[in-house]
């Protein structure tokens, strides 16, 4: 709080000279003015945002002597007497969203290569329904929310909706509203991760969901399973710069590939991979602790707390997708002068992930559950517990751009999809079928999250803003789904 002072309060109180308080938000900044109303001194306290006055008469002589503090004792009794308006209580909200949005840190090129947009990893979790029932949606959650409305869209803070199908419905209307608006919110199933964190839980970075106090994250890169699968194909010898990088296995010499053999050889560079990640983590979050990195906000957590190591994987559906067309289709190899796989040819269709094909969605769970298991199998630092992330916020970019030709028929250079999101333009049986597969991954071995960048148009969510179609009821409605399933079936 920042006290003002005029020529005529200064001279009365006789102070030494008072501190100066720079750039206060205004809404904080009360100015205070003395003057003579029939004979009476009248001390004006006026708030530089709103222009609420408090006018006060005989103050006692020994209260000038404690002048700042005496008048924010003042100003503290009556904002909790009066309350503040609702627009006050908003502009503290913008306010402080406005200051986290001016958050900028310093980093490397390479760095912002694989997280572009400059992100601090902010995420306020907003909603949820408590673990007696009632929902846990307040005056809050809507001011969080109406800062996309004053304020305009921003990718951060993260306004992440805990999202439960017992939200007031109106609250979920106002979601809906926004969605369309601004497209800077993000939900996540409260209903999946209740079960696991309880109701006082938060969104750790992006995903992540943590007991508040109670557990941090040792965070780090993705691993790159589709050019794990490329190193596995050609005996650990990058299709790009033709360096042995991984261990130098047998390389897979036939001309079109088989599907137990390409698995087999795999699942060894998995392993491989899996161990060479876990001990650069390791490597990372050791020196980040010998230089009190997070020493700070470990303050606001708990003596004893639950450590999770984080790891994550991407290019998981162009993996699912290539190890489809080897198992399904017939998968040519097409090697270079140097014998390296280069490129390859499909011959046949296969089923793509994101259409609801467990054919395929199952092999995506197969390798998230492989993974999973081999990372278990190391040392993590500080004895904390592993866990997985299906997530490349924007690496995924990058990581396709080092990335050669994969069995799939995507191209040397291509961005793999976000996270769990299907092979950009494979999701051919619409939005449901495309959402199916990815709520088929395990959440036990994706524990850091599994992100799906899900865009509609507006129409989809309903004609107009009075037409919101979550939660029916289709008996009271008198709708008869066995009959609608089968007039879509035809």
């Amino acid at each position: 709080m920042k006290i003002g002072v005029t020529q005529s309060v200064e001279e009365r109180i006789k102070a030494t000279p008072l501190e100066m308080v720079e750039k206060a938000p205004l809404v904080f900044c009360w100015e205070t003015h003395l003057l003579k109303v029939k004979h009476r001194n009248v001390l004006l306290i006026m708030n530089a945002s709103s222009n609420y006055t408090i006018a006060m008469t005989d103050i006692e002589p020994r209260n000038w002597n404690y002048y700042t503090l005496y008048i924010g004792n003042v100003i503290r009794g009556i904002m909790q007497s009066m309350g503040y308006s609702e627009e006050q209580i908003q502009e503290f909200v913008d306010h402080f969203i406005m200051k986290l949005r001016c958050v900028k840190f310093a980093r490397t090129p390479e760095y912002n290569q694989i997280f572009a947009g400059d992100p601090v990893w902010v995420t306020e979790a907003i909603g949820g329904v408590g673990i007696d029932g009632r929902h846990m949606v307040t005056k809050m959650s809507f001011r969080y929310l109406h800062t996309l409305e004053n304020l305009g869209a921003a990718p951060e803070p993260n306004l992440t909706v805990l999202w439960s199908t017992r939200l007031p419905k109106d609250f979920k209307k106002y979601c809906a509203k926004l969605s369309i608006e601004y497209s800077s919110m993000q939900y996540e199933s409260d209903d999946l991760m209740r079960p696991i964190n309880g109701d006082d839980y938060g969104i750790a970075c992006c995903v992540s969901s943590m007991r508040i106090g109670k557990e941090m994250q040792f965070f780090g890169a993705r691993a790159n399973l589709a050019k794990c699968l490329l190193y596995a194909i050609n005996g650990g010898v990058d299709e790009k710069t033709k360096v042995q990088v991984g261990p130098k296995y047998r390389p897979i010499t036939s001309e079109y590939l088989d599907y137990d053999e390409v698995m087999e050889r795999y699942e060894d560079m998995m392993k491989w991979l899996a161990d060479v990640y876990v001990n650069a983590l390791n490597i990372i979050h050791y020196m980040h602790d010998k230089y009190s990195y997070e020493r700070i906000q470990m303050a606001l957590h708990d003596a004893h707390v639950t450590r999770w190591f984080a790891t994550g994987v991407a290019g998981l559906s162009v993996v699912a997708d290539s190890l489809s067309a080897i198992k399904y289709a017939k998968v040519k190899a097409i090697r270079d002068e140097d014998g390296i796989v280069v490129d390859y040819e499909t011959e046949g269709d296969f089923p793509k992930y994101g259409n609801d094909d467990d054919r395929v969605d199952q092999l995506a769970v197969m390798i998230v559950n492989k993974f999973m298991g081999y990372l278990r199998q190391h040392f993590t630092y500080r004895d904390s517990i592993p866990t997985q992330s299906i997530l490349t916020i924007t690496s995924n970019v990058t990581y396709g751009k080092n990335t050669g030709n994969t069995p799939d028929g995507r191209k040397m250079g291509q961005p793999f999809a976000p996270g769990a999101n299907p092979l950009h333009g494979r999701d051919t049986h619409g939005a449901v079928a495309s959402l199916a597969s990815v709520a088929k991954i395990p959440f036990e071995n994706a524990r850091d999250g599994i992100s799906d960048t899900f865009t509609v148009v507006p129409d989809a969510l309903g004609k107009d803003c009075d037409v919101f179609t979550g939660d029916l009821d289709a008996d009271a409605l008198g709708l008869d789904i066995d009959e609608i399933i089968k007039q879509q079936q035809l």
